[in-house]
């Protein structure tokens, strides 16, 4: 069995007609970029409760699993129609591990997620967060009712820090935009506790919207060299940033975002912000790993998020 998944675009899947919108996205990624697309399901032992006969083998679990490659591999013949070579794998182990392991040289890994209502808020996209959190490449979570433009694509929207960092994903929002002869929208949004929120905006906050979109858009004309064809829009809100950023998910082709701070000796996970955004967004969502970097925001020698959730 290959295995291999460098430069592929790598989706996890559960079932056949279960993750068609991720299936859907991934093939549009790679006819663009002309690469790979693995289809990956991974499975284990299922302790199903007593009586003990009741229990599902590994080697039931293992048949189940390849009946269920090969169902997904016949959505996505008929999803490619032989335009995008395709490959599906079954694998032992837990869905995140799997598909963070199999992720690390891959293009992208794409996961689906369901718009939670009630109190699966709490508990939806167990598996997303995981991956998003700790895969070594971007990982897009599609909502389940998405679909593909057929006319012209909508905004990419990139949420960064002050004077847009981390530059790895406003360069992969760049890159993204510049792909799919989308606008780009860069968008920096801020807002304080309530108690010093109304006092501090009365004194700086258009001063500081000025400065910042200065200081930003500097920063955008300096990428776009590599990009010149993308448009881009640079925008400075006093919003709430996960309000801002699923807001702007209802028309736009894409949301960009990062996964963590910029200090070196902070764990891999996925910040507050990120994980709204995932959960909560009409658009797909690309989260994209942060290593550490020297150009983060230095007020109070504190990340923006400890200041207040920053987009």
């Amino acid at each position: 069995m290959d295995t291999t998944t460098k430069d592929a675009v790598v989706v996890g899947v559960s079932g056949p007609g279960r993750e068609t919108a991720a299936l859907r996205w991934a093939v549009e990624c790679a006819r663009r970029d002309g690469s790979e697309v693995v289809a990956v399901h991974a499975f284990r032992t299922a302790l199903t409760g007593p009586p003990p006969r009741a229990l599902l083998t590994f080697a039931d679990a293992a048949d189940t699993a390849h009946w269920v490659i090969k169902q997904v591999g016949d959505e996505l013949a008929e999803l490619t129609d032989g335009t995008v070579p395709v490959r599906t794998l079954a694998v032992a182990g837990t869905p995140a591990h799997v598909l963070v392991d199999l992720g690390r040289d891959a293009r992208a890994v794409v996961v689906q997620h369901h718009l939670p209502h009630g109190l699966r808020r709490l508990f939806a996209g167990s598996t997303a967060y995981a991956v998003a959190a700790h895969a070594g490449c971007p990982v897009v979570s599609v909502p389940a009712d998405w679909q593909p433009v057929t006319d012209a694509p909508g905004e990419v929207v990139v949420g960064v820090h002050e004077a847009g960092v981390p530059l790895a994903v406003l360069e992969t929002a760049l890159t993204q935009a510049e792909a799919t002869g989308a606008p780009l929208r860069v968008v920096h949004a801020w807002r304080l506790d309530a108690v010093y929120d109304d006092i501090i905006t009365d004194r700086v906050a258009a001063e500081w919207r000025e400065e910042q979109e200065r200081v930003l858009t500097a920063v955008v004309d300096g990428l776009r060299a590599r990009h010149p064809a993308v448009k881009v829009t640079v925008e400075v809100r006093h919003q709430w940033p996960t309000d801002v950023l699923v807001d702007d998910s209802q028309v736009a082709s894409l949301v960009v975002v990062g996964r963590h701070g910029p200090r070196a000796f902070e764990p891999a996970h996925l910040g507050s912000l990120a994980r709204t955004v995932v959960r909560e967004a009409r658009s797909p969502v690309m989260v994209v790993p942060v290593r550490s970097h020297r150009d983060a925001p230095q007020d109070w020698d504190l990340v923006a998020d400890e200041i207040s959730p920053q987009a």
